[in-house]
């Protein structure tokens, strides 16, 4: 390939993650704001956009002609997945079903989100607050990891500088916002997960497979901004000693008490947009690690003896 070819390809995918992320900006800015019904439409609308042009960005990172089809069309979400599976060999089973046809489409959440997309293009839908909360938790869980595997971006450095802007944008309009974090697209994006876990959790449904048993969750409120957004086990986490703020994005690391079993939580550090894995305890990754000590009520208990 020579390097004005590859010029070109970067360019691509670079113009389909920058419009991905502005897609998952808007949409999250109709959650935010918006007081119509008309606006949960327009949060499905591009969240599943989103969606779709980060698979056609990892697409044409691969090869860029595979995101056309013969008329000239980029492909759909079905046919990128479909590619990104058999062509460029990712293992996305847990978002791609494989169809009687001998082809990948969009499974699990991603499907329901890409089904609500649909109905609302076709026919007027009735949707409320918990059901929209629920789909974009079902994105964030997906983009939070393809984003940073696939396409080598940190989803919540990238929607940062877009929320900033944002904001510059605003105050030279006479805009204030009065506190940007807490109106943070990725800060929302994942406290709709957390909504979503607790949400399943309250349903009695599993969250990624029906055959499996429910998993009981433990919450824990952060010491960094005060606010009980830490689940154990973290869902999100890729060590099973490490659990992090649905809030702030500040990570612990996850201890069992030595008399009652029950987990407890230890502040490693707050997020930064390079995290430091090498920060993490040899034992992040230990089912039992002399790290383990008392928990704060067996603490209490042992000291009134």
């Amino acid at each position: 390939m020579t390097n004005k070819a590859t010029s070109n390809q970067q360019k691509l995918v670079v113009k389909l993650e920058e419009n991905a992320m502005d897609s998952l900006v808007h949409g999250v800015e109709h959650h935010l704001y918006g007081k119509r019904n008309t606006d949960w439409k327009y949060v499905i609308l591009h969240i599943f956009h989103a969606v779709e042009l980060f698979l056609k960005a990892r697409l044409a990172k691969h090869d860029e002609t595979l995101i056309y089809r013969k008329s000239g069309n980029t492909v759909g979400s079905d046919e990128a997945i479909d590619l990104l599976v058999k062509e460029a060999k990712l293992l996305l089973f847990q978002y791609a079903e494989l169809q009687e046809s001998g082809k990948y489409k969009l499974g699990g959440a991603l499907d329901a989100l890409r089904k609500a997309r649909n109905s609302i293009e076709h026919k007027e839908v009735a949707l409320n607050p918990d059901e929209v909360k629920d789909f974009l938790a079902a994105a964030f869980v997906f983009l939070d990891s393809f984003v940073s595997k696939e396409l080598g971006l940190s989803l919540k450095a990238e929607l940062d500088k877009l929320d900033e802007a944002r904001e510059d944008e605003l105050s030279e309009n006479g805009i204030e916002i009065d506190d940007l974090e807490s109106q943070s697209t990725y800060r929302t994006l994942s406290m709709a997960y957390l909504f979503y876990i607790q949400h399943m959790r309250t349903e009695g449904i599993p969250i990624s497979d029906p055959k499996e048993k429910w998993i009981d969750y433990h919450y824990f409120t952060c010491e960094m901004c005060e606010e009980e957004a830490i689940a154990v086990p973290d869902p999100t986490a890729n060590h099973p000693r490490v659990a992090h703020c649905f809030n702030c994005i500040a990570q612990y690391t996850v201890h069992y008490c030595l008399k009652c079993g029950e987990p407890y939580v230890s502040f490693l550090q707050e997020w930064e947009k390079e995290m430091n894995l090498s920060s993490y305890p040899d034992w992040v990754n230990s089912v039992d690690n002399e790290a383990d000590s008392f928990c704060e009520l067996c603490s209490d208990w042992i000291d009134d003896q």
